[in-house]
């Protein structure tokens, strides 16, 4: 007993002079590829925009022409909806905001901009949406008479608006070449 005594007092005397302290959180570091701007259409859908190459085309509903721009690098996706007008402009319009306002029980805050393009005759609206959200950006886009097309940003990660706000700003930066570039076909 006194043997196992002693052990046990030397092993606290001698141990680790080190403190420990826990490391702080960090960030991961973001390498972003270099944009390289490709056309993206579907042949039944009636429009065709650019956008950077490094995204994977993945068609969810070809009747429809809904779609998804899947940047896997960082588990990013756009997902694209078309819907032809049928006299129901205000109701998509009205849709398309609701799917917009449904975060604000955690959004921070919901800054709207306008958009339009006269030669290509489209006009829309560009969402930002900041704190905890699910969709940080979300836009839809309209010739006002035939085509309607809303798209909105998601991520496969837990939200966590501060360790993701480089892909946001640099995503954000393709929807707007989406929305720049895109050009009604009917």
């Amino acid at each position: 007993m006194r043997i196992i005594c002693f052990f046990i007092f030397f092993l606290v005397i001698g141990g680790c002079k080190e403190r420990y302290n826990p490391k702080p959180k960090g960030y991961l570091r973001f390498d972003f590829e270099k944009k390289i701007d490709t056309k993206f259409s579907i042949e039944k859908c009636p429009f065709y925009f650019f956008a950077p190459n490094y995204y994977e085309f993945e068609i969810k509903n070809n009747k429809y022409c809904w779609f998804n721009l899947r940047y896997l690098k960082h588990g990013a996706t756009i997902h694209l909806t078309y819907k032809p007008i049928q006299n129901d402009l205000f109701k998509l319009l009205e849709e398309s905001r609701n799917m917009v306002y449904k975060h604000t029980i955690k959004a921070d805050a919901i800054n709207e901009k306008l958009y339009h393009n006269k030669k290509s005759n489209t006009y829309g609206t560009l969402y930002d949406i900041s704190g905890e959200t699910a969709s940080s950006v979300q836009f839809h886009l309209t010739d006002s008479t035939k085509n309607f097309l809303r798209g909105s940003l998601y991520f496969d990660v837990s939200t966590n608006e501060d360790s993701l706000k480089p892909i946001i700003d640099y995503l954000r930066q393709d929807i707007l070449t989406i929305m720049e570039t895109l050009v009604w076909s009917n």
